[in-house]
Formats: structure tokens, sequence, C-alpha cells
């Protein structure tokens, strides 16, 4: 299993110098990245950083609206810079009703994806798991979209109430990758400082053969204190 960084924990840097983001990720020894915005670079730029820097993009969180109504450029962008996961990071779902809306969109731009050699994902938070016709949400949209790949924030999870080990079970073999993110019920943490048992999950996605689990701070804004927490971060979720 690789370890990457979903890079908006270190927004406060690329949004100035993504370069220097991609830079600072490769220097503290993660093996790929995950995007979060590109700032109007060209994906030419990207990718002859990300070949300068000998780093990967192993997924990359794209807006909703922008995988749906921009399907074809979002395809190419990301194909230019090696990058075959299309994450779907956030939804306002809060019904059924809107879950289902929300998989009808994506079950259109899917069959392009798929074309392309590339997957998409749903990235949750904790708001997927409120209950509607009595499901949760994370689980009507699974069911609509049975194609769908799923990358599980297992801290969100657990913020919604639920086991984070059981979610990764319950859907298994539609996920390679996960976010190893701590915390408690009131905010997250660095990992290892929370109430997540990074370790047994961690342990559990070497024996499934996760390809990736991707850390991600979110708690400040300072520029110093991001890069550091990813520092940390990497250096307890590579010893596990």
């Amino acid at each position: 299993m690789k370890y990457g960084v979903q890079m908006y924990a270190i927004r406060t840097l690329c949004k100035n110098d993504l370069e220097a983001g991609i830079k600072t990720a490769a220097e503290i020894g993660y093996d790929g990245l995950e995007f979060a915005g590109f700032f109007g670079h060209s994906a030419e730029e990207v990718s002859g950083w990300l070949e300068k820097y000998g780093v990967e993009a192993m997924g990359a969180h794209i807006p909703l609206e922008e995988i749906c109504d921009n399907t074809d450029a979002t395809i190419a962008f990301h194909k230019a810079i090696g990058n075959r996961r299309i994450i779907c990071p956030w939804s306002e779902i809060k019904t059924a009703s809107d879950t289902k809306a929300v998989a009808q969109k994506l079950s259109a731009a899917l069959p392009k994806i798929k074309a392309a050699g590339m997957e998409l994902y749903y990235h949750n938070h904790s708001h997927e798991f409120v209950k509607d016709d009595g499901k949760y949400l994370i689980d009507i949209l699974a069911e609509e979209m049975p194609a769908l790949k799923l990358e599980f924030d297992v801290y969100w999870i657990y913020r919604g109430g639920e086991d984070p080990m059981a979610y990764l079970k319950k859907y298994e073999g539609r996920t390679d990758i996960f976010h190893a993110k701590d915390g408690n019920m009131e905010e997250g943490t660095l990992a290892g400082e929370g109430n997540v048992d990074l370790k047994a999950i961690c342990a559990y996605a070497k024996t499934q053969k996760f390809a990736w689990a991707v850390v991600e701070s979110e708690a400040t804004e300072d520029l110093e204190e991001q890069i550091e927490a990813i520092r940390k971060d990497y250096a307890y979720i590579s010893s596990l």
C-alpha cells in the first residue's frame, strides 16, 4: 500500500505556489498526491512537476458540477496528468430524493469516465450517515450506482456515528483507497491522536491490497502548521 496526501491539507501553500506544494509533499516522502484544484495551471505544467519531483497523481477531488457538466474536459485534463481516479468530494444531500438526484447526475457522466479507463469515486463526510427511508444516504447512493467506487474517509464515518471498519468491510471490492484521518467527536486531529483505530484499519487495508492510504489534515489555515501536520501524519501512517 502506498501513501498519499490530499493536497487540501496544504491548501494555503498550493493556492499560492502549486509547484512548491508538490515539491513539499514529495520531500516528506509521499508516493502520490490527491489534488484539490489546480489554481489555473495547465495539465502540461502539473505533469511536468509530478515528473520532476517523482510523485504521481493518485486521485483528484473534483466538484460534482465539474464532473457532470464538463465531463470531456475533466477527462482530458486528468488523462494528461496521469490520474485515473475522478473523485466527487461533496454533495449537498439531505434526503433520499436528493441522493437519487445526485446519483442520476453522476450516472450520466460515468460511461465516459469508464470508457476513458478511469474510475468514478465518491468521498463521504458525516452528513451521508443520516437516514431517510430507513437507510443511510451513503447506502442509498451506493445502491443507486453499483459501478460507483467509494473513497471512505474513516474519520467522517466515525463522526457520523458508525464503525469505519464495518463500512470498509461492507463495501469490500468497491474501493482501493481511503482517507486515513483521525479525530474525535469535536474535531479532526493528527493521525494517531484521535479515536479512530487507524492501526487496525491500515492493517485491514493491507490485507485487502488497498492501493493507497491518503492523509488529510484540515484544522488550520497557517501554512507552516499545515506542512508540519502532513509531515507528522506521514510519519505515523507510514510507521503502521
